[in-house]
């Protein structure tokens, strides 16, 4: 799960939550938590739906970054509203959409390596190497 009702009111504040799901009569002015709940499965989903040929799922950790672009994501589904291309909400949605498209594409990458695939990295012993009595640089030997 990348995105939470807990992370949505942390992002967007409760206010703006009720505004988005207690669109119906009889308003109650109070968060709706079907219509929130309804959104954030759409974009749980969506998300998984991105990544699932690319990282074994569920993720062990999830990135912040990936929480925020859910988090816009679960906002986009969640307006009932009629959206234009110039409205934030959708600009952002788009956005968040060309990012999970990267990370499908593998040309952005979510950090770390998954569980399981991490491997220590081949280095050198980092040695330097001393000739005594060659002047490679300099001298009279060119």
């Amino acid at each position: 799960m990348y995105v939470t009702v807990a992370a949505m009111i942390g992002k967007f504040g409760e206010r703006e939550i009720i505004q988005l799901t207690d669109n119906e009569a009889p308003y109650q002015d109070v968060i709706n938590y079907n219509k929130l709940n309804a959104a954030i499965e759409e974009a749980n989903s969506e998300i998984d739906g991105w990544l699932q040929g690319r990282y074994p799922l569920p993720l062990q950790v999830t990135p912040p970054f990936l929480v925020n672009i859910a988090c816009h994501m679960a906002r986009y589904h969640a307006c009932t509203q009629t959206i234009t291309e110039n409205d934030p909400i959708k600009i952002r949605y788009d956005d968040a959409c060309k990012k999970l498209k990267s990370i499908s594409k593998g040309e952005m990458g979510l950090g770390g390596a998954p569980a399981g695939e991490s491997a220590p990295t081949d280095t050198s012993s980092n040695n330097v190497i001393l000739v005594v009595g060659r002047r490679d640089f300099g001298g009279r030997s060119w």
